[in-house]
């Protein structure tokens, strides 16, 4: 990446959390012809660009330690407002169905969230909610980029809970799914 580069809030974003994961060295690999993405309102484009970007992370830093860059991107993209909505839907449920139920009439996390059993829920996406890749022409080879979602539930459960918790993506839309589906695994 050229020094004199400036990178805007979501390009941003990732190289912060590559830069945590995998190191500077990596993000300089991967952040490439960023004027490519920025200077198209074409969002297939992009989509692609992200591809791309994606299998550069997967090839320098390895794909488990692309999923956490992803993983990470997406905790920060689960900003506050979602966080305090479900630490006080928590705070006001009686059960962790009530909160579910109170999660989905607001639409929050897909709006489909349900009780699998005593400690996991599962929940989706209908659509990809990810603008920078719903409109990609082509459906992404490995499931990497879509632990952005996983983790933006990580950070919604674990603040609504107040614990760690684990999410495992099951199937996704942009690489060729019906629709999104992921596990949250609480104790």
């Amino acid at each position: 990446m050229a020094k004199a580069q400036r990178l805007g809030g979501w390009m941003t974003r990732f190289k912060r959390c590559i830069d945590a994961e995998a190191g500077a060295a990596v993000s300089e690999k991967v952040i490439l012809e960023t004027e490519r993405f920025d200077a198209t309102l074409n969002y297939a484009q992009k989509a692609e660009w992200i591809k791309s970007a994606v299998r550069r992370l997967e090839k320098e830093a390895g794909r488990p330690t692309a999923r956490k860059v992803m993983q990470a991107c997406g905790m920060k993209c689960c900003g506050p407002t979602q966080q305090n909505r479900a630490k006080q839907f928590m705070k006001e449920s009686k059960s962790v169905k009530e909160l579910l139920a109170r999660l989905n009439e607001r639409g929050i996390g897909g709006g489909r969230l349900k009780l699998k059993n005593p400690n996991t829920i599962v929940g989706g996406y209908d659509w990809c909610y990810c603008g920078r890749v719903k409109q990609t022409q082509q459906p992404f080879p490995t499931d990497t980029y879509c632990h952005c979602s996983a983790g933006w539930y990580k950070s919604l459960f674990e603040a609504a809970f107040d614990k760690p918790v684990k999410v495992k993506l099951k199937q996704s839309i942009i690489q060729g799914a019906d629709l999104c589906e992921f596990e949250i695994e609480f104790r």
